[in-house]
């Protein structure tokens, strides 16, 4: 497990882990014991002035002191209860003002990351209108050459062949450059696709289906091997630090699109199998 891995575990880990409540707040209950202590005497003493039939007065002075002598013991418990219920309370009214302002920060990062891929896709738009000029001026200058190829004489023929080997240079060149874009805008799909976020996902195929149109007008088409189809070594291959699978193998994954320049195939299809 890499060490993106262990912190995002641990992260999760952290903010599974529940929260410990408020301590206990403690009422000193001494005053109130001692003040139900003496009603229960004082309702005591009133029944030993009772001497024959008790009087109404008599039971309603017991009866108001055991009232109270019972308010007085369970006054401390109560008075505790309702303190830890607004302690926790206030804890809870923190917890949801803390997410509250983490929701904000991610809200500010998902806008920072969306000029972001604003700024790409306007970079790479500019980049295909320019491949496409060059493709345009490549076109232009190789069929003026082979005009000027057609009426020059014996005399100029070499210099013209190591001209025409120039441009094939430049062709690879911005071919090559054209190529690595589409990688790493396939490698970012994939990443968008892994990630399941519907709106990142949908944003970054509508990107690739793009670059892939502008790449088509200077007749670089990029394909995707089929899935579950057996690997034949003719048509596929695998990246340089992976061992060569045996024939018949199942395709699971394209990891690298294949390559055709104006039909002709420069690049198999880099594939993971079974």
């Amino acid at each position: 497990m890499s060490k993106g891995a262990e912190s995002k575990a641990s992260k999760s880990r952290k903010a599974a882990t529940p929260k410990a409540l408020p301590l206990p707040v403690a009422v000193p209950k001494w005053p109130f014991l001692l003040a139900d202590i003496i009603f229960i005497g004082l309702a005591y003493w009133i029944s030993t002035l009772i001497d024959g039939p008790a009087q109404q007065w008599h039971i309603i002075s017991i009866l108001v002191c055991a009232g109270l002598g019972a308010g007085f013991a369970v006054a401390p418990f109560y008075f505790e209860y309702r303190a830890e219920a607004k302690a926790v309370e206030i804890a809870q009214l923190t917890t949801v003002a803390k997410e509250v302002n983490k929701m904000e920060s991610v809200a500010t990062q998902i806008s920072e990351a969306t000029a972001s891929w604003n700024a790409v896709q306007e970079s790479s738009g500019q980049t295909a209108q320019l491949a496409d000029e060059i493709a345009t001026g490549i076109a232009a200058t190789v069929k003026e050459h082979h005009e000027f190829m057609a009426k020059a004489g014996n005399d100029e023929h070499a210099t013209l062949k190591l001209e025409v080997a120039k441009l094939r240079r430049a062709e690879q060149d911005w071919a090559s450059t054209l190529v690595g874009q589409l990688d790493l805008v396939y490698r970012l799909e994939r990443s968008a696709a892994a990630s399941g976020k519907e709106p990142f996902m949908q944003t970054m195929a509508t990107f690739q289906s793009q670059c892939r149109e502008l790449a088509k007008r200077v007749g670089l088409v990029a394909f995707e091997a089929e899935m579950n189809a057996a690997f034949d070594a003719e048509q596929h291959g695998v990246l340089d630090n992976e061992p060569k699978p045996a024939d018949g193998a199942k395709i699971t994954e394209t990891r690298l699109p294949g390559i055709r320049l104006q039909g002709q195939l420069i690049r198999k299809p880099l594939v993971s199998v079974a």
